[in-house]
Formats: C-alpha cells, sequence, structure tokens
C-alpha cells in the first residue's frame, strides 16, 4: 500500500519548516526537499563536481566544500545560473525522492519543498510524486523582517522571493492554503484543522490504492 504524499510549499519566510514540524508532530513522516538538496552539495560526487565544473573554484572554501552561501548569491543574482545549478540538481533529487517515498509501506508523508509550482521537482516519468498539494501563506512584510533576522540583505530577499512562483501562482495550484500570520500558537490550530482533512485524503487514497490493486478500476 502506498503512503499518502503531500507536496508542502511556501514561498521563503512563510513559516514552511515550521508548519512541516507541526505536521510531524501529528504523525506524518517529513522529507525535507531542500536539505536532500543541500546534502548533494557533499554527499552526491558526480552532481558536486558538475556543480563545481559549471561554477569554478570560486564557490569553494579553504577545506575544498562548496560554500553554500557564495553558490546562492551567484544563482539568485542570475535566473539563467538558477536554471544551470537546477539542471544539475533536481534530477539527482528526483532519484532520491523515488527511493525514499518508495520505502514508505504506507501513512502520510510530507514533502517539505520550497520549488513546486516553479520546476518539475518530485516528478518521476513526467508525473509529481505527490498527490495533494498545500500552500503555507504569509504576509510579506512579516517574510521580510523574518528573512532580516536570519542575516539575508535586503538585496538578497527581493532576489529569491522574484526567483519563487507568486502567492496567486501558489494558491492556483494549492489543494489546500494555510495562512501563517506570525503565532506559533496560531499556525499549530491551523495544521491541527488541516490534519483532520488530512485523515479523509488519507482514507480516500487507501480506498483508491486498494480499488487499483484488486482491479475494480
Amino acid at each position: 500500500m502506498s503512503p499518502l504524499v503531500i507536496g508542502l510549499t511556501g514561498g521563503i519566510g512563510a513559516g514552511k519548516s515550521t508548519a512541516a514540524n507541526l505536521l510531524k508532530e501529528c504523525g506524518a513522516n517529513v522529507i525535507d526537499v531542500d536539505e536532500i538538496g543541500r546534502d548533494l552539495l557533499h554527499k552526491d560526487g558526480d552532481a558536486r563536481e558538475k556543480i563545481m565544473k559549471q561554477f569554478g573554484s570560486s564557490i569553494l572554501i579553504s577545506s575544498g566544500e562548496i560554500d553554500r552561501k557564495k553558490l546562492g548569491r551567484i544563482v539568485f543574482s542570475d535566473s539563467g545560473h538558477l536554471e544551470q545549478l537546477e539542471a544539475i540538481s533536481h534530477p539527482a533529487i528526483n532519484r532520491v525522492l523515488k527511493t525514499l517515498i518508495g520505502e514508505q509501506g504506507s501513512g502520510i508523508v510530507i514533502l517539505d519543498m520550497a520549488i513546486l509550482v516553479e520546476k518539475q521537482l518530485a516528478y518521476f516519468a513526467g508525473a509529481p510524486m505527490y498527490h495533494k498539494v498545500v500552500v503555507i501563506e504569509s504576509p510579506t512584510g512579516l517574510r521580510v523582517n523574518r528573512l532580516l533576522q536570519r542575516g539575508l540583505s535586503e538585496k538578497e530577499i527581493e532576489e529569491r522571493i522574484g526567483a519563487q512562483a507568486t502567492d496567486a501562482e501558489r494558491a492556483q495550484a494549492a489543494d489546500y492554503v494555510i495562512r501563517n500570520s506570525g503565532s506559533v500558537e496560531g499556525l499549530r490550530r491551523a495544521i491541527k484543522n488541516f490534519w483532520e482533512l488530512v485523515e479523509i485524503w488519507r482514507i480516500d487514497h487507501t480506498n483508491d490504492c486498494m480499488d487499483r490493486e484488486s482491479g475494480n478500476r
């Protein structure tokens, strides 16, 4: 029996990772897609070599490792560079995700992923690996303040928000939108309410899988 897979996305600074942690508390298995992408820089030798060849030695630190901040400044300041990085990283990420999702016998899997609407990430054979899309939304002012607290400059924030889909584009792709006004307790209540819908989705998904496996479809 395959798990119900939900793609969880949201603009940078919207509180997506906090929401993912709260969903984990509810019982979901969370896969951090962004972390998989970060790990590629160090653990996937083929992808790492291709990235170094594409962007040169300026992205390396003294130990020889790829400096994510340096690489980020390069790719988020130029859409062409971002596409070059994604052409290397996304196929590798998709391969890892296919394996991880396949290892889940059942239940609910959350793909915590910044990029969902923009590119075919978490795709296999031309189709998404997730069954539902959930978007975390937060007012732009709150997002900017959070990102400033993380140490990003106003220019970096503008570039990174500009490189992502708009709220309207994400909402159009969403099966459900969770609004995060900044209060953790408020977000916790919203997640709790959403989890009731997730349980309905899970039952429907399980029944659909059983129908397909028994040949009734």
